[in-house]
């Protein structure tokens, strides 16, 4: 029986050396497999610096969600933003306007602090302006920043020259309200538009809950909602029973935005969980042409041709009785987003197409339109798209950008080089011609953040 030769003493350690880092690049390459799927931007350009101050905020989100309107501009050029942040000496965060009389060189409050001060908690304001000059806002409210979060209701009001309108619910029907019981009422993410040829009718969408909603599934609060409409035609005073613009069935239809188009036709988009899809979402869509009073069924009109789970679709309507809707989309390969645009022109959507692709994760895109007619599209890179608190400083870097079609071709540009910038909004109304007017959120984590402005020409 032969033995086996002794190993020479160095080789067990040389295994176990081996070994070891064998362990630890597999460890390494976990680590960043992980931080790709999640696709942090670049790191932070410290170039030029652009646009003018309007306010600080410890909310990296004062300006979430790009479906809805932050930034109107009145006839006279005054320049209103809303946008939600903790009052000075208060509690909770609250919904702010505040406005510019000289091109966004110089801001104040409207009414000189929050809409409706006290102890609830406000959030994602959407403002509109009508042919009449007059601003219409509307937000969700919370009973109290200790409240947990329970009985979410959509508020009203508009400036009435001199001060804001007592604020109100709206739909004012929604059993319970503030003193509900049960947390069976949960509304949430309004939008508000005023109506193109008569500026005393507004319509108001969100994601609503109520007890019919509740008994097709098994729910939780933030679910099985579906997008509700409510109108009025005295300029706000009062509002129609809510109507259901999707039925319920037991999937969450979340955050819909709402445009008027130049024949006066309505249009509604969200986005909605599609159980065939693993819980993916889809955009879904319906239209009006009698002022909200009845609606088309229920679509989901654009196929997922570049990747899945579209979300945060934003709309703008031109003057040609046109629709153009931008959404984010996630490749299927890089799980990284991309903005995508299809246009609504005699009654067929076109095929929709990246507006720039690149390796960057584009997040919360917006659309509008200046008087000529050209399109223009914003997004912010990197992530994340949402997080509970500030993000860490691995998203630290995500930038603005900017695209324009002219018709025939798309153009980019990035918009700032320095600190962090996200959530790109654009007017409710019309830019004018070739010129950018845009708000966002500025500055690296952790808060507080700034939130700038700048017009420019594109």
């Amino acid at each position: 029986m032969t033995s086996e030769a002794p190993k020479p003493r160095g080789s067990r350690w040389k295994n176990i050396t081996l070994a070891t880092t064998t362990i630890t690049v597999l460890l390494l390459l976990i680590v960043v497999l992980q931080v790709a799927t999640q696709a942090p931007p670049a790191p932070t350009s410290h170039g030029s610096n652009v646009g003018n101050k309007i306010e600080s905020t410890t909310d990296w989100q004062g300006l979430a969600w790009g479906e809805t309107r932050k930034l109107a501009v009145s006839s006279n050029g005054t320049l209103f933003l809303g946008y939600r942040s903790q009052e000075r000496g208060g509690v909770g965060y609250k919904a702010f306007v505040d406005f510019s009389k000289d091109s966004g060189a110089t801001w104040s409050h409207l009414g000189g602090g929050p809409i409706s001060p006290g102890t609830q908690v406000q959030r994602v304001p959407a403002i509109a302006i009508g042919t009449n000059d007059v601003l219409q806002v509307v937000w969700y409210e919370e009973v109290s920043a200790s409240a947990g979060g329970g009985d979410r209701q959509i508020w009203y009001s508009r400036w009435v020259g001199e001060n804001w309108l007592t604020a109100k619910i709206i739909p004012y029907h929604i059993n319970g309200s503030q003193q509900a019981t049960d947390k069976s009422h949960w509304q949430e993410h309004p939008d508000i538009i005023v109506d193109r040829f008569d500026p005393m009718r507004l319509y108001v969408v969100w994601e609503g809950t109520d007890l019919t909603n509740l008994a097709n599934g098994n729910c939780g609060l933030t679910n099985c909602d579906t997008p509700m409409l409510t109108v009025s035609t005295d300029m706000g005073d009062t509002w129609s029973p809510y109507l259901k613009l999707a039925q319920p069935n037991g999937e969450s239809h979340s955050r819909p935005g709402i445009v008027q188009d130049s024949n006066g036709g309505l249009h509604v988009t969200w986005y909605a969980n599609d159980p065939g899809l693993g819980a993916r979402s889809l955009i879904r869509y319906v239209t009006s042409s009698d002022h909200g009073s009845t609606w088309s069924v229920e679509t989901a009109p654009i196929p997922t041709t570049y990747g899945s789970d579209q979300r945060h679709p934003s709309m703008a309507a031109d003057s040609q009785g046109s629709v153009h809707l931008v959404w984010k989309e996630k490749n299927l390969l890089l799980s990284q987003n991309q903005t995508l645009y299809s246009e609504l022109s005699g009654g067929s959507w076109s095929p929709p197409v990246v507006v720039h692709p690149d390796q960057q994760n584009q997040l919360s895109p917006v659309v509008q339109l200046d008087k000529w007619g050209d399109v223009y599209v914003g997004w912010f890179t990197g992530g994340p798209f949402d997080w509970h608190g500030d993000p860490p400083s691995l998203f630290d870097g995500s930038q603005i950008w900017l695209a324009k079609f002219n018709g025939t071709a798309w153009s980019t540009r990035q918009v700032a080089t320095f600190a962090t910038n996200r959530f790109v909004n654009f007017p409710a109304n019309p830019m004018p011609a070739s010129t950018v007017q845009i708000v966002w959120i500025e500055g690296n984590s952790p808060k507080p953040y700034t939130i700038k402005y700048s017009a420019f020409v594109f």
